[in-house]
């Protein structure tokens, strides 16, 4: 059997962080490549935005009105500090 997903251990495992964190991170990520916005993003996990823009920075997340690093991504090359790898295109 061929399952292309991956469960939020192996993601967290993978990523190096905890399985709480790297939900939080792939549904941002989700909702990034959906374009949404931050204060969405603040509302559905009830957290404050400081705390999502926080999210976005240490995984490299660009929501739809904070790009912390679409300028820097290709003049510095930026790698992100954990990989999410979500087993999806």
């Amino acid at each position: 059997m061929d399952n292309p997903g991956k469960l939020f251990g192996q993601i967290a495992a993978e990523a190096g962080v905890t399985s709480s964190k790297a939900k939080i991170a792939v549904y941002l990520l989700g909702l990034a490549r959906d374009g949404r916005t931050l204060e969405y993003a603040a509302t559905s996990l009830r957290r404050s935005e400081e705390t999502i823009k926080e999210y976005c920075r240490e995984f490299h997340i660009d929501m739809a009105d904070y790009k912390p690093f679409a300028k820097r991504k290709n003049r510095d090359g930026l790698e992100p500090r954990y990989v999410l790898d979500t087993g999806h295109a």
